[in-house]
């Protein structure tokens, strides 16, 4: 059966009631939570039956749950990958958001609140986007109630799903700019004449941290553990419980939980650090991935996939719609046109510029194993091999990484068997370098172009337990944890004990499991990361280079080497994302520092 969420984001979603209309290359026009008093149709026609309801509670989630995938066109999901160093796709598109913050100076406070694209590369988010987002969760549940043909109960858990969307939205905002200004209802649209009401100030990221666990807790507490197949892809009581465990996490770790700030903001340091570095808060983001694995794994229904097959187990986990290890996903059936496509394609197949403008950097490819746990040996900058050597060296590796990308002049692991996912079917005219083109989220999946985004996975609670059991000196528990996702991708057990060497590993599983699933770039930022800015996201840029230095060709390769393809930009104010300098000059919105 069609998943109700899917079901209302088909591609004339809202034709019938002149609102959002998703075509085929995803054009937008104005939905019904934009139009005015007076307009056709209003809250009144709308919340005055349930079918028309739906559409609403539809609209709130793919507005909601769309954010950082292909916004305005500039966006992938890959992007953060490429802003992390671990891809490429600077050369397709020079404008891009990548180009300009690898390669242009980093973000910047565009003026333009919602271009996070090729105009000054802002940032990887658009700014604004987020509390329209937001308002639009707030009008369905606070005009929810005023439904007649839907029973109190289904009114309370629309709710608690619509409390629970702006708690993510918050909890991605919280990410990326710390303390931002909290908004705890809509505001009918006679305020825009009240700039004083809508200039609300920043919070310190302790209030805003504290608003996202309380408005977590409360639509947790309400939420149904599992929905009939029918009515997959709302929120449930783990959707609830993984937000705010993310939240938690991001707030244990350094960037944050910190004595002093990553550059001085004076007297608002509380909007960027905790301004203390409190070991306690490791300790509550333990319990509250704990919590969210024990009640996903037991009324939620939900596993850890493993059936013994690496490949498929991880395949199935990261791109089979609806599967038994996604919490929450960004569901949209809808195909691409012309290489654009929506918000959720990102295939190579099909020629998706974003996909095969993605290649593989060296400093990702270095932190993939071989299938035995061991160490690859790649060449180093400015050696060369015979490429059949590069051959044999990607198939050595781990299973994750072959289902991940697909090499070149090879049938991709994910789609065995399938002609056109061999590289030489889908070798287009953009990088040819790098170590392999995307494959991910596609396993089996032969021409089916959109799929599922996995916005909380399982696996994700199992390295953020992981994670905090180390901080907190139990490597033992920490093990116990890892191992799971670890012994999972067919990699013989970690037995490493020691503290700082174990936090190294739980972080490189992580960029392993999750790469193109956005936490690479925000991870390393919030880590600190000590080797930011030496070849990760600043600093010299490497990739596998072949025939003398050149690209890949489709097939005749003679040799393969390593490179420095670019240098790119790092700069610690980038630890945070900047607002839009258009909302800062208003003058209710203190700019991070830096900018």
């Amino acid at each position: 059966m069609i998943d109700i969420i899917q079901r209302y984001w088909q591609k004339a979603l809202f034709a019938s009631m002149s609102m959002v209309i998703l075509g085929s290359s995803i054009s937008c026009q104005k939905d019904f939570l934009q139009v005015p008093p007076g307009g056709n149709p209003t809250v009144d026609t709308i919340f005055n039956q349930s079918a028309n309801a739906y559409n609403a509670i539809a609209g709130a989630y793919f507005a909601s749950l769309r954010q950082g995938l292909n916004w305005n066109g500039y966006y992938s999901p890959s992007t953060d990958d490429q802003l992390a160093g671990s891809q490429a796709f600077w050369v397709q598109i020079p404008g891009s958001v990548a180009a300009v913050s690898i390669l242009g100076g980093g973000f910047t406070p565009n003026s333009n609140s919602q271009d996070m694209g090729s105009n000054g590369g802002y940032g990887n988010d658009g700014y604004t986007d987020n509390f329209q987002a937001i308002r639009k969760a707030y009008l369905v549940k606070e005009n929810i109630g005023r439904v007649p043909d839907m029973s109190d109960s289904d009114k309370k858990i629309v709710q608690a799903e619509m409390q629970a969307l702006v708690a993510y939205r918050y909890t991605q905002m919280f990410i990326m700019y710390g303390g931002v200004p909290i908004i705890s209802k809509s505001f009918p649209l006679t305020s825009l004449n009240n700039l004083e009401e809508l200039a609300i100030q920043r919070a310190p990221i302790k209030n805003v941290l504290d608003s996202i666990v309380s408005w977590c807790d409360q639509s947790a507490a309400i939420l149904p553990s599992r929905w009939a197949d029918n009515s997959l892809g709302r929120m449930t009581k783990s959707a609830a419980l993984a937000i705010k465990a993310k939240a938690l996490l991001y707030a244990a770790r350094p960037l944050f939980n910190n004595a002093t700030p990553y550059l001085q903001l004076g007297a608002n340091n509380a909007l960027i650090c905790f301004g203390n570095n409190d070991p306690q808060r490791w300790n509550v983001a333990l319990e509250a991935s704990e919590a969210l694995i024990k009640e996903a794994e037991g009324a939620g229904g939900l596993r850890i996939i493993n059936t013994g097959n690496p490949l498929a187990d991880y395949g199935t986990a990261t791109s089979t719609p609806s599967n038994r290890e996604v919490i929450l996903a960004f569901k949209q059936q809808v195909p691409s046109s012309g290489g654009a496509g929506p918000y959720n394609i990102f295939n190579v197949v099909n020629f998706h510029y974003q996909a095969n403008g993605a290649v593989l950097s060296s400093s990702m490819l270095e932190n993939y194993y071989k299938a035995d746990g061991t160490e690859q040996s790649w060449p180093g900058v400015g050696q060369t091999a015979p490429f059949s050597e590069y051959l044999t060296k990607f198939k050595e590796m781990e299973p994750r990484m072959r289902a991940d990308f697909n090499g070149w002049e090879m049938q991709a692991d994910n789609n065995p068997g399938d002609p056109i996912w061999h590289m030489n079917e889908h070798y287009k005219d953009v990088n040819h370098f790098g170590a392999g083109q995307p494959t991910k989220f596609y396993y089996k999946a032969g021409r089916r172009e959109w799929f599922d985004f996995p916005i909380f996975r399982l696996a994700a609670y199992y390295l953020s337990s992981a994670e905090a059991y180390n901080e907190m000196g139990q490597p033992v528990a920490a093990l116990s944890r890892l191992n799971v996702i670890h012994q999972r991708a067919g990699l013989p057990a970690v037995t490493e004990t020691n503290k700082d060497k174990l936090r190294k590993i739980i972080q490189r599983e992580w960029a392993i499991e999750f790469i193109q699933e956005k936490y690479r770039f925000n991870d390393l930022k919030h880590w600190k990361d000590s080797q930011i800015d030496k070849g990760i996201i600043g600093g010299p840029i490497r990739f596998l280079v072949f025939n003398n230095g050149g690209d890949a060709l489709p097939s005749g390769n003679t040799n393969f080497g390593n490179a420095v393809r670019y240098n790119g930009f790092w700069h610690p104010r980038q630890l945070l994302n900047p607002f839009p300098q258009g909302e800062v000059n208003k003058g209710y919105l203190i700019q991070n520092p830096g900018y």
